[in-house]
C-alpha cells in the first residue's frame, strides 16, 4: 500500500499523495488531513510506513 500511495517515493506519504491513490473513495482532503494528524506520531504532517503500518493495522488489516 505504501509504494503505492507514496507517489514521489519520499518514505513518506502527504495528504495530496493518499487522496490521489484514493480517488474516487468519497474523502476529501481535510478529512484525509485529518486521519493523517491523528496518525502522524512524529508530527512532520506526513505519514511514514511505520505510521501509516500501525494504522491498517488497528484498523484489522
Amino acid at each position: 500500500m505504501m509504494d503505492s500511495l507514496d507517489v514521489d517515493k519520499s518514505g513518506k506519504v502527504s495528504a495530496e499523495e493518499v487522496l490521489t491513490g484514493l480517488k474516487g473513495s468519497g474523502l476529501d482532503l481535510e478529512s484525509i488531513k485529518d486521519f493523517i494528524a491523528s496518525h502522524d506520531k512524529d508530527n512532520d504532517g506526513l505519514l511514514n510506513r511505520d505510521e501509516l503500518r500501525a494504522y491498517f493495522k488497528e484498523l484489522g488489516y
